[in-house]
């Protein structure tokens, strides 16, 4: 199954062409894809459920490319918000992604990522520490070398 066909059976309203979906705002954060010709659609998944579950810590997308899917979270990066926000965050996609979002799930790949709206860009903590051991748990990747890598083929 393409992503496009998998988008349209679990988001019919909400699959858009190339990174379409993703905010404007946000949308400068991407450029680290550099063959966007691999790009199959996107889905703002957090438009997606803002009105069914507004006050839900909701991830934001998912990008298909290379016909498998992508995950994107677009927020300020902080040791508190690890605990506040991100383990949530997580939570409630693999909850949407199992009971709503099936066919988008087979797509899924990991790690998923975070990438930051501060002007550092980058969240400064050290392999041995407990926020760095929970991002791992989480299987989310935060640092931009690391993103790059991901997306350059």
């Amino acid at each position: 199954m393409t992503f496009k066909e998998a988008s349209n059976k679990d988001f019919p309203k909400d699959y858009k062409i190339g990174l379409q979906a993703v905010k404007g705002n946000d949308r400068n954060k991407f450029d680290f894809i550099k063959n966007t010709r691999n790009i199959n659609g996107s889905i703002d998944i957090d438009k997606s459920f803002k009105h069914e579950m507004q006050y839900d810590n909701r991830w934001d997308y998912v990008i298909g490319y290379n016909e498998l899917a992508y995950f994107f979270e677009v927020h300020p990066m902080t040791v508190g918000e690890i605990t506040d926000k991100m383990i949530n965050k997580v939570k409630w996609l693999e909850n949407i992604l199992s009971k709503k979002a099936q066919n988008i799930n087979s797509l899924k790949q990991y790690p998923l990522f975070w990438i930051s709206t501060n002007a550092g860009d980058q969240l400064k903590i050290t392999p041995k520490s407990k926020y760095w051991k929970m991002l791992t748990k989480m299987r989310i990747e935060w640092r931009k070398t690391e993103i790059n890598k991901q997306f350059i083929k």
